[in-house]
């Protein structure tokens, strides 16, 4: 039976009236069911309390509602999509340091062996790609998902095949005259993936009816397949290991927070396995790669050498270091991995803490601001990205102090490469969705994407 109150010519008109002042046309149909429920409600009290008709109940309380351009230009201000500053403001600050790092930190050799034009040019495109994402509609994302994962695996397996082995690993694929890292690439892609992955998998079983135990068993192997044993296999045979426990504890993350606990353990355990059977029955490249993890736990001084001196620097910086462009021909890979050790060095524990302190507050910028959004496809992707950037940036913080083995991970956006365009543009994405959090209506944000 057709609502005579939300069938009604002057109500739909003032209703739409209204929604015409707001630009955020996700949020309309919210906008729609809120009048329509106090205008219902008002109608009802003037019809019960002064017995006046439907047609004069219905003009009252329009009236008593206030003129529509108001309402609408007040609706439009609480649905204005919202900046994070203050993740901007962190973002900024660590472009600066890193190009104040490769401007005047560096000592001039590492300088020429690192090339500034290129480390300036991915900055200059991370930028530009952080600015399009952040004001792109990151929920076109989710219908591809699942092209996106594949496309990722595609590529991975393709480096195994045809990539350039470079300390034992082979993850970077040549494309012309450009290396890409691939497996750096991989975590960052698949988090994404999943996001939208595990999103559409939740809200597939809150719609649907209870399956067999065929189907559920099926699933299941699809899921392990999915989730573990493709991505640890391209992984572990890189063999890429830091890559892989950066995966594991994205992957983690994300499952944790979609309440996926007994697939987490499932994936615990499988990966424990997998990890053994790599361990006993793969190729000298894995094994001189797990040793060198085994020999720092076991302070083998072979396994330790670069910790050692990443300490020493670290120790030899006092208060406010050596000075800028100072040498350390004791540090090795100043520019990539040890660059935090460096600056130390250079600059001082003063500076050294800023920039953990800046990091610390990044990492707890995104969480807070994933949290904000109601958006669950959104909150997950904030999420497992910042799963992925968080045990980056302090698996780095701890490895340059010692407390962690090292194991090849730089420091997000200080070190300026071609991962760090990604990285630019996911900072971007994150962005997006804190700065659309007020433009989604419950209605989107909290529907099956099948139905979008």
């Amino acid at each position: 039976m057709t609502d005579p109150i939300a069938s009604h010519p002057l109500v739909i008109a003032y209703i739409e009236e209204i929604c015409a002042h707001v630009k955020a046309r996700d949020v309309h149909e919210d906008i729609k069911l809120e009048l329509l429920g106090h205008l219902t409600e008002r109608i009802e009290e003037l019809m019960e309390d002064e017995s006046t008709s439907l047609e004069e109940a219905i003009k009252a309380a329009v009236k008593q509602m206030g003129d529509a351009k108001p309402v609408g230009v007040g609706l439009n201000a609480a649905h204005k999509p919202k900046p994070e500053w203050s993740v901007i403001g962190l973002i900024a600050a660590m472009i600066g340091i890193a190009l104040f790092t490769f401007l005047f930190a560096l000592p001039e050799s590492t300088q020429s062996s690192t090339s500034l034009l290129p480390k300036v040019v991915y900055g200059l495109i991370g930028i530009v790609l952080l600015v399009a994402l952040y004001f792109a509609n990151y929920h076109k994302l989710l219908k591809l998902s699942w092209p996106l994962y594949w496309a990722t695996i595609i590529l991975m397996a393709l480096t195994q095949l045809y990539g350039s082995e470079m300390n034992g690993s082979t993850k970077w694929l040549r494309i012309g005259t450009i290396s890409l890292n691939i497996f750096a690439y991989s975590p960052y892609l698949l988090m994404i993936a999943f996001a939208g992955i595990i999103y559409m998998q939740r809200e597939k079983e809150n719609t649907a009816s209870n399956p067999d135990f065929r189907s559920q068993f099926m699933d299941g192997l699809k899921r392990v397949a999915v989730f573990i044993l493709i991505p640890a296999y391209l992984y572990l045979s890189a063999p890429e290991l830091a890559e892989l426990i950066i995966y594991s504890f994205g992957l983690f993350v994300l499952l944790l927070l979609y309440g996926r606990l007994r697939f987490l353990t499932l994936c615990i355990g499988s990966f424990a396995v997998i990890t053994y059977i790599m361990i006993t029955h793969t190729s000298y490249r894995f094994t001189y790669v797990w040793e060198r993890i085994t020999g720092y736990l076991s302070n083998n001084p072979d396994a330790n050498f670069q910790s050692v001196r990443s300490v020493e620097a670290i120790q030899s910086g006092g208060m406010w270091g050596h000075g800028l462009a100072i040498p350390n021909n004791r540090l090795p890979h100043q520019s990539n991995e040890m660059m935090y050790s460096y600056l130390i060095y250079s600059l001082g524990w003063v500076f050294g803490a800023a920039i953990a302190l800046l990091i610390l507050a990044f990492i707890v910028r995104i969480v807070r601001m994933g949290f904000k959004t109601n958006d669950f496809y959104g909150r997950g992707l904030v999420i497992g990205l910042c799963a992925v950037f968080g045990i980056r940036l302090v698996w780095n913080l701890l490895m340059c102090l010692g407390v962690l083995p090292i194991m090849g991970i730089e420091l997000p956006f200080l070190h300026l490469s071609s991962v760090s365009v990604l990285e630019f543009a996911l900072v971007g994405l994150m962005l997006s969705v804190y700065r659309r959090k007020d433009m989604v209506g419950r209605s989107i944000a909290l529907q099956s994407p099948t139905q979008t």
